[in-house]
């Protein structure tokens, strides 16, 4: 297995939330139901909750990993959950819960 470039590899010096907003555009550009982007703080992963219309409420909070890609320019490592607006709610009363280490809504920060 061959070990993905570390962000200093990267000719850009990007920061996590320089690469959650263009995660965010291109992810609002690929699906325009998605009403809202938010960053859950790590210092070495791009962490994104997204609501979006185009999925189903499931009351399950399901993360996906995605390595980085030096391919285009994103040199962390991300995690995105996807959350219908009914989901995003619920999370939102505090009676569905983001990924332990995310916090909760409240401490979520916007980005689109």
């Amino acid at each position: 297995m061959v070990a993905s470039p570390g962000p200093a590899a990267y000719p850009v010096a990007m920061t996590i939330l320089d690469v959650a907003k263009r995660l965010a555009a291109a992810h609002q550009t690929e699906d325009p139901t998605t009403s809202d982007v938010f960053l859950a703080e790590s210092e070495d992963e791009v962490r994104l909750v997204e609501v979006s219309k185009s999925v189903g409420t499931t009351g399950q909070v399901l993360p996906f990993r995605f390595g980085p890609r030096a391919d285009q320019n994103i040199p962390y490592p991300s995690v995105v959950v996807v959350l219908s607006p009914a989901e995003w709610e619920l999370v939102r009363k505090g009676e569905l819960k983001l990924p332990d280490g995310w916090g909760d809504a409240i401490s979520l920060k916007k980005i689109a």
